[in-house]
């Protein structure tokens, strides 16, 4: 859960470096006119939440049907 929950904090972070980066570049670099760096990677909180939920009650009925 922290693993999913963490690639979202750290790849927003990274993009937004990448963003301010690219945003610095004088106007006639090549890279100056790039779309900016998405900052939606991972799963949101609500979605590892739902997913712990859901595993829980995979492995109660699953126990529960041997």
């Amino acid at each position: 859960m922290y693993d999913a929950s963490g690639i979202r904090l750290y790849a927003g972070r990274q993009a937004e470096l990448l963003n301010q980066i690219v945003c610095e570049f004088p106007p006639d670099h090549p890279l100056s006119s790039i779309r900016p760096v998405t900052k939606l990677l991972g799963h949101t909180p609500i979605q590892v939440v739902a997913d712990g939920i859901l595993g829980c009650i995979i492995a109660v009925l699953m126990r529960n049907s041997n």
